[in-house]
């Protein structure tokens, strides 16, 4: 085979990360901690805990305390009116982490959080108080199920909003406050909406509107919390509507565990050259094999638009720091190691799907839905009803497994019913899927991409 000639349709090897995913099993003593690799499972592992302020305590009591403090925030609703008040649920342990725990992999990140949302309040308070206090109260109502449902404030959003639409960063705690009003808006709109397509464009405008100081802020780690995840939600937004990313991750000259992304940053410029590539092609028309092709799933094609980062996708691994098993708990870790192999696999799934069209190579594409909902399944359980897990961003590789494989997503998803606000946004994407699923059995001749702008009436999340 020439160079300039590879295999493809080929079955996906099972690639994990390192070879594989291992066991850590973590042992401590006074002193020092040794780390033995053991090839048992897909991604379990055991840790020591990491000493925080938010004590990890039993199940039936954090579910107690977390049914209070949402109580307690609701009751509070009508008094949230200023800066101030927002600062109370802010310094408040509780509180706090109750409402952000969804949009962290875990308490070790909430600390950081915490501080970097003090701060912006501190120091605009004028620009994102709005936005916060409609933010907080949807995300208490959503997770209190129990509770009836009330209104959400759309004065306040819609007050929000146009503050986004209007505001001019002149440093970069400006910038920084606008990067948290784009989020916690998107968080609003989707919790808000049952059809929204307004949702990625509010990130996008507070990407646009702090693009300039992206490269300061990307200097200081203290900024990370708010300034990769809003680029992790556009690139994996674009990925489905075939859209360049604003902004372009630069792989840092340091090592980087966010709360959003895990360990994962380095495959942020990587999606985004697919997403670049990807919006060529489909503008040029090209990078779509013919339907008609007589090839067969074992012969050599000769290399496209795609081969050359599929094959940094395939081969990408995280850069893991040192101290990651001593840093964070054995829920986080299993969580960031299972979220940075099932990316890579849905990068691979992605680009199967840009060349092949539904009902070509389908085998092909069940095989990677398969190894992702396998992995994410393996690894989630119990996860949800950890009284300290977070959020787990691996909705966007989920969706897109199920576009190929009926059952193990819906099975999936009833496992993972605990993370409120992920469950609230799937069950508006099922629309979606059973409308790909329905479209490929009446033979469909074409992309599940060409779908997504008339038939996705809901925002695609990380």
């Amino acid at each position: 085979m020439s160079r300039k000639q590879r295999r493809m349709g080929r079955r996906p090897s099972s690639k994990t990360l390192y070879g594989s995913l291992h066991i850590w099993e973590y042992e401590r003593d006074d002193n020092t901690a040794k780390t033995n690799n053991h090839r048992r499972g897909p991604c379990s592992t055991t840790v020591s805990r990491r000493d925080r302020p938010l004590i990890r305590e039993k199940k039936e009591d954090s579910k107690q305390t977390t049914n209070v403090a949402l109580d307690e925030i609701l009751r509070s609703r009508s008094r949230l009116q200023t800066t101030t008040d927002a600062m109370r649920i802010v310094t408040h342990d509780v509180q706090f982490a109750v409402i952000h725990i969804p949009f962290a992999m875990g308490r070790s990140f909430i600390h950081d959080l915490r501080t970097s949302i003090y701060s912006i309040l501190s120091q605009s308070g004028s620009t994102v108080t709005d936005g916060y206090i409609a933010f907080m109260a949807l995300v208490a109502h959503c997770q209190a199920a129990r509770l009836c449902w009330s209104t959400p404030d759309l004065c306040r959003g819609a007050k929000a909003l146009q503050c986004l639409r209007n505001i001019k960063p002149a440093k970069p705690q400006d910038a920084i406050g606008i990067l948290l009003l784009g989020q916690i808006l998107f968080v609003f709109e989707i919790l808000t909406d049952k059809f929204t397509s307004s949702a990625h464009s509010i990130v996008q405008s507070a990407l646009i509107s702090a693009r300039q100081w992206y490269p300061l802020l990307l200097q200081e780690p203290k900024f990370d919390t708010m300034t990769i995840c809003p680029i992790f939600m556009d690139t994996v937004c674009c990925l489905a509507y075939r859209k360049v990313p604003i902004i372009r991750f630069p792989i840092q000259h340091r090592m980087i565990v966010d709360r959003y992304i895990g360990v994962s940053s380095t495959l942020l410029p990587l999606l985004y050259d697919l997403c670049e590539i990807s919006y060529v092609a489909k503008s040029t028309m090209t990078g779509t094999i013919s339907p008609n092709s007589t090839a067969t799933t074992d012969e050599d094609h000769a290399e496209d638009c795609y081969s050359a980062i599929e094959k940094s996708i395939e081969s990408w691994t995280p850069i893991l720091p040192p101290d990651l098993l001593s840093a964070y708990d054995k829920t986080e870790v299993q969580m960031m190691l299972t979220q940075a192999n099932v990316y890579r696999l849905a990068g691979l799934l992605v680009i199967h799907r840009l060349r092949y069209r539904l009902g070509v190579r389908d085998s092909i594409a069940q095989h990677y839905a398969m190894c992702i909902l396998s992995e994410i399944s393996s690894s989630c359980a119990g996860l949800a009803q950890d009284g300290g897990a977070g959020g787990f961003p691996i909705m966007f590789p989920v969706l897109i497994s199920m576009f190929e494989v009926e059952g193990l997503g819906e099975e999936l998803l009833e496992k993972m019913s605990g993370f409120m606000i992920s469950s609230v946004c799937m069950s508006k994407l099922r629309g979606f899927v059973n409308h790909v699923r329905m479209a490929k059995e009446s033979g469909f001749n074409g992309l599940w991409f060409d779908l997504v702008e008339e038939h996705l009436h809901y925002a695609v999340i990380p």
